[in-house]
């Protein structure tokens, strides 16, 4: 089974320095490549026994990469970093969707609004103008970080060209589609998660912080494409 060799694939990179640990942890980890794949899981998100022959395994929650768009100078670590923000503790949700997601999540499990979380691509009008409004969403900055500073992190090493056909975005549609499958996830996602607070149906669905290949059929030729950049992200550690 497809999901069942994904998982298997990923568990090769566990002993390595750094993966599996939390995203704080991984981003002091200078050897981290320029280029790659990452995995996000969360901690209590455990399959049930049935699932797949896995017992015991934290499932992913998130996959992501960068550099997909011919050109793009965006590196793993600032990718990575975008998504745990500052070290200062603060961040950026309209910098990292992935943010963004965690954070509406997070304001209805907290049963709450914040006026100015997600408008604009940019801080808009309303929030330059008021420093309380700034306040407010710094703080609440810092709580998306610690959520997401915590979660366990893996990645692989993938160092070919920013482009739409890569083979990080390869990976990164496979690994969605087979993991949301339909969006009837194989795979599923416990009943505390906090996906099931999400403001998109897509998140809820597919058990992803992802929108992107959720609704997709997956191709299965990209798991020799991840088994090779698993064997290379090995062959690179000390």
């Amino acid at each position: 089974m497809d999901t069942a060799r994904f998982y298997e694939l990923l568990a090769r990179l566990e002993n390595l320095p750094f993966q599996g640990e939390s995203l704080s942890s991984v981003l002091s980890d200078a050897s981290l490549p320029q280029r790659g794949v990452y995995f996000f899981r969360e901690q209590g998100e455990l399959p049930t026994p049935a699932s797949v022959g896995l017992v015991g395994v934290q499932r992913i929650t998130r996959v992501g990469t960068h550099a997909v768009t011919a050109g793009s100078k965006s590196t793993l670590r600032k990718r990575l970093r975008a998504h745990l923000g500052a070290e200062s503790g603060t961040g950026n949700h309209r910098g990292s969707i992935f943010r963004l997601h965690v954070g509406n999540a997070l304001l209805r499990l907290d049963k709450r609004t914040l006026a100015t979380w997600g408008v604009g691509s940019v801080a808009p009008h309303a929030l330059r103008e008021c420093e309380q409004a700034q306040i407010d969403e710094s703080v609440f900055e810092r709580r998306v970080s610690i959520v997401i500073g915590a979660m366990p992190v893996h990645w692989v090493d993938v160092p070919d060209e920013a482009s739409p056909s890569s083979e990080r975005a390869i990976i990164e549609r496979g690994a969605i589609a087979l993991l949301s499958n339909g969006l009837a996830p194989l795979v599923a996602p416990s009943a505390s998660w906090l996906r099931g607070l999400s403001t998109r149906e897509e998140i809820r669905q597919s058990g992803l912080w992802n929108l992107r290949h959720v609704s997709e059929e997956h191709d299965a030729s990209f798991l020799d494409i991840f088994e090779r950049a698993v064997s290379r992200t090995i062959g690179k550690r000390p």
